[in-house]
């Protein structure tokens, strides 16, 4: 009988339950095929709750492997021991949606943890348990989590949070990762069998069903879904590195058309994650809130699909200063070094020409002799000479081009009127979950002798001394983050100081753990942002060589909005939401390289109501 099925949702638990209903687990924690029968492949999971309902996602296979619809039911209970049904139904899969099953119970009670579980025939699910969000001014514990690559760690994060206490957890993006094997993964953790499926690159709508399956044989993270509700939004790697509105720089022409590959793996990500579906998920909107209670509301954002427009590069988009050629005799111009010079010249005989510059104690000559500057090779300057960044042109025309946007100008006009209706209702904090950093971060000046650059592919000397002029001149760490949408930056923060009592953002895809003060360009205080680490994905330190402290001291340096950043470490954190103030504790795990592990306790950080600042 279905009240008559016991099961504990923790990691054993749900390994335990597996066997109920399959008779058998692998090692991945994924129930193996039975000789013939249904059986739930992928554990059970939940989602998106509201005071009165959540969603309920499982994925059930028939073992004859033949393509037909399954039919099956589902209860939730307010006991464990499923003594009293407090909702259920009938529900049908097939291969249209890849066998995953989501329902929406509805009519349950605010703030209630509860008890789920399918049937198909004589086979039952694992036992999950779930909570609806609460009423009135309840204090609330969330964890938040980001960018977990199954092929560069263990899940050990996971694992933790399926042990603790939580209303929900907010996983902010990177749930998986698109690319082939031995493009981003960690060779120590391949040797141990972590190897994403399929091994090419996540392309097609099969290979994204593919990967999620994989990522979903893992039993720390089937143990988390079973313990806790998610709330999620996607970041760029659920589809492909980089992503915005009309592409992404992990999109080749030879993988067909962006916005198909798009469409398909948007839809997985509805198929495999236990996200509420409308008409505006339809249209790639993930964009929405949850009223956390009287104390916050939870604005989930989309800072990477809908609206994003093309992120820059300072490779290909910062322009190098030039001078006035005067090009009457075109064989041989002659360069205009003052206005004097140009006087006589008409405009059409004028022509902008990009030079090296002889830099010297602070001084640079620019390079005018024609046929020095014809010879050039650009890789190979002489001695002395350098390249200058136009840094006025790239900052007011470029970086600073008004109509640039991460969130598109509807989603924008709609988090103005989100905020206004959470402060209309007397919320304390507005709460806005979403994937970039937000806050300003500067380019850390850390000398060569401090790098070992055999340790990255990603860093030369060269590449660094042109980092450490374009920190001279003021220049942001990350233009794939919100510092390369500064117009976007400012009318969201000024929206937020006329439309929110109190502004905390949550940031995720950096891989590392980050707090900030965030101000407007007037200095003035528009809130806080407290970033989470990565799952397993790597940070900082696999980018910059150097010793930890040392480049956790210089970015404090770079950036004085800054107030603290762990930049070594995989780990989560852990929100505490009351009417007064909202803490942030960070917590780490030793390794993901390796299956043991011990968890060490980071720093708190709190605001409080009324201050904009953390304290």
């Amino acid at each position: 009988m279905i009240g008559e099925l016991k099961n504990n949702p923790s990691r054993r638990g749900v390994i335990r339950a597996l066997s109920l209903g399959a008779g058998a687990v692998s090692l991945t924690g994924c129930a193996t095929k039975p000789d013939s029968g249904p059986y739930f492949s992928h554990g059970i999971a939940s989602g998106d709750p509201q005071q009165d309902r959540v969603i309920l996602w499982t994925r059930v296979l028939d073992s004859a492997g033949t393509d037909r619809n399954i039919t099956g039911v589902w209860q939730i209970s307010d006991t464990e021991e499923f003594a009293t049904i407090k909702g259920g139904g009938s529900f049908k899969t097939g291969p249209e949606r890849d066998y995953t099953v989501k329902v929406d119970a509805s009519g349950l009670m605010p703030g209630v943890r509860y008890f789920y579980r399918f049937r198909v025939g004589n086979v039952f699910s694992p036992v999950g348990k779930t909570r609806t969000l609460p009423e009135g001014k309840t204090d609330i514990k969330l964890a938040v989590v980001s960018c977990s690559n199954y092929s560069h760690g263990h899940f050990h994060v996971y694992a933790e949070m399926a042990k603790r206490d939580y209303q929900a957890i907010l996983h902010l993006g990177d749930y998986i990762y698109e690319y082939a094997e031995g493009v981003y993964d960690n060779a120590a953790v391949l040797e141990q069998g972590r190897t994403s499926k399929p091994k090419t690159e996540a392309v097609s709508l099969d290979d994204y069903r593919r990967r999620y399956a994989g990522y979903r044989t893992d039993p720390d993270l089937l143990a988390a879904h079973a313990a806790h509700p998610f709330i999620c939004v996607w970041d760029d790697h659920e589809v492909a590195n980089d992503t915005w509105k009309e592409g992404a720089q992990n999109h080749s022409e030879d993988q067909g058309d962006f916005k198909i590959r798009q469409k398909a793996a948007m839809r997985a990500y509805f198929e495999w994650l236990p996200l509420r579906e409308s008409a505006q998920t339809e249209a790639g909107k993930i964009y929405r809130t949850f009223e956390l209670g009287d104390l916050a509301s939870l604005i989930m954002l989309d800072t990477r699909h809908i609206g994003r427009d093309k992120g820059l590069s300072y490779q290909s988009d910062l322009p190098m200063t030039a001078i006035p050629f005067d090009m009457r005799d075109p064989e041989n111009p002659k360069a205009i070094l003052s206005a004097e010079a140009a006087k006589d010249i008409a405009a059409k005989d004028i022509k902008p020409i990009t030079v090296p510059f002889l830099l010297q104690e602070g001084s640079a000559t620019p390079m005018t002799d024609w046929a020095t500057i014809k010879a050039l090779d650009p890789a190979n300057l002489p001695e002395g000479y350098s390249y200058l960044p136009d840094s006025k042109k790239f900052r007011d025309e470029i970086l600073g081009n008004k109509e640039r946007s991460l969130l598109g100008s509807e989603q924008e006009n709609w988090l103005s009127a989100e905020l206004a209706k959470s402060k209309t209702r007397q919320k304390p904090w507005q709460i806005l979950g979403q994937q970039l950093l937000c806050g300003k971060l500067g380019i850390p000046n850390i000398a060569d002798s401090e790098f070992d650059y055999d340790k990255s592919p990603f860093l030369n000397q060269k590449i660094m001394a042109f980092f450490r002029m374009l920190g001279q001149m003021g220049f942001p760490l990350n233009l794939d983050a919100w510092d390369g949408y500064p117009a976007c930056r400012d009318r969201v923060f000024a929206s937020i100081k006329a439309n929110a009592n109190n502004a905390v953002f949550l940031a995720g895809d950096t891989h590392n753990a980050w707090a900030f003060d965030l101000a407007d360009n007037k200095g003035e205080a528009v809130g806080v942002e407290l970033g989470t680490p990565g799952v397993s994905s790597p940070g900082m330190e696999h980018y910059l060589p150097a010793a930890p402290g040392r480049v956790e001291e210089e970015l404090r340096k770079a950036s004085p909005e800054l107030k603290f950043t762990n930049t070594k470490d995989r780990g989560w954190m852990e929100l505490d939401i009351t009417e007064q103030a909202v803490s942030a504790q960070w917590n780490f795990v030793s390794s993901v390289i390796t299956p043991e592990y011990r968890v060490m306790a980071g720093p708190e950080k709190s605001t409080k109501a009324g201050t904009r600042k953390l304290s």
